[in-house]
């Protein structure tokens, strides 16, 4: 894939993007509903029990498949930008600041836990109760294999930012970042290399040369990987990540924040004011359809819903639910 000459000023812009989407600290959203803070990250480990979290520490939680949900109280003001859950006891979820926060009892508590680094965290993925892994600034992999009673850095690269991460198995795994940064391991995480990525500073005009921002990562099975990104980007690998080759999904130059399979091998894509989903392991693609429409809205969470359906959620405490194979995603009012 050709090389982009990215200027200062679209840098700056992205910066802005992610500053305004991700403040450092504030005051603590206002009690009751409808919830007004944007959510970064959804989770849902059975079809009925949900986890959401978002900005000034919000988590959100439902029991009944997300037709209402109840806040919980996560005991930080910090942003939260990834949440996950292996069943419906253990969750974690982690975001600025070095935030970890961890739940044995389904977030009746959420205790901190010790981050070796004091950085902001973009992703956590658990593959088993015990053994999970966080991507954060500065191309940092943490992980854990006590359940996060203790966290190490697992991987270390160049200073840029990882931002989101998946695996298909116990194996195969990637992560994903700025200036299309691309990194895989093949053996449970303990070892990570790039695949792909580049940046560097012109000598006479200093803007910067690299790949396009890439914002998430869904690894379907050991060949087949989807990454999205800035400006509508859809990359695919059929071969494990050795190649890439860009896919038109009929996007427009958007950013796409997030990318989820489901067990039948659903994939959804969301981002600014736009959805796309395949039924079909990402040959074709087609709108997905959002009620009410979501022409005005950003879709910064999603997480498989079932073995067909997803859950989304994006700014000012949206929820969209899709339980079955139609595609249709309605806005839940709770």
């Amino acid at each position: 894939m050709p090389l982009k000459k990215i200027p200062w000023r679209l840098i700056t812009a992205i910066g802005l993007v992610f500053l305004v989407g991700f403040p450092l600290e504030s005051a603590p959203a206002k009690d009751g509903f409808p919830v007004h803070d944007d959510l970064f990250s959804i989770s849902f480990p059975t079809e009925r029990d949900g986890w959401a979290c978002g900005r000034f520490g919000t988590i959100l939680r439902t029991s009944d498949g997300g037709a209402t949900w109840t806040r919980q109280t996560s005991g930080t003001t910090f942003t939260l930008s990834s949440i996950y859950f292996t069943d419906t006891q253990n969750g974690w979820a982690v975001g600025n600041g070095g935030t970890i926060l961890h739940t044995r009892n389904g977030g009746l508590k959420w205790e901190p836990q010790q981050s070796p680094v004091e950085q902001f965290h973009m992703g956590v993925l658990f593959l088993t109760p015990e053994k999970g892994f966080i991507v954060s600034e500065r191309t940092h992999i943490l992980g854990t294999l006590d359940g996060g009673s203790t966290w190490s850095v697992v991987f270390q690269d160049e200073d840029y930012i990882l931002k989101g991460l998946s695996f298909c198995d116990a194996q195969n795994g990637w992560a994903v970042g700025e200036f299309g940064y691309i990194y895989h391991t093949g053996d449970g995480g303990e070892h990570w290399e790039k695949q792909a990525g580049f940046f560097e500073l012109d000598p006479e005009t200093g803007d910067i040369q690299g790949e396009e921002f890439l914002f998430d990562v869904a690894a379907i099975d050991p060949l087949t990987v989807l990454a999205v990104g800035i400006q509508g980007i859809v990359k695919m690998s059929q071969d494990g990540g050795k190649t890439w080759q860009g896919v038109d999904i009929g996007s427009p130059t958007v950013p796409l924040y997030r990318i989820r399979a489901a067990p039948d091998g659903s994939i959804l894509i969301g981002g600014k004011g736009v959805s796309f989903l395949s039924r079909d392991r990402g040959r074709t693609w087609q709108a997905a359809r959002f009620e009410p429409p979501i022409v005005y809205n950003w879709i910064y969470g999603i997480s498989p819903l079932g073995a067909h359906g997803f859950a989304a959620c994006g700014d000012e405490g949206a929820i969209y639910l899709n339980p079955g194979q139609e595609n249709l995603w309605k806005r839940i009012r709770y």
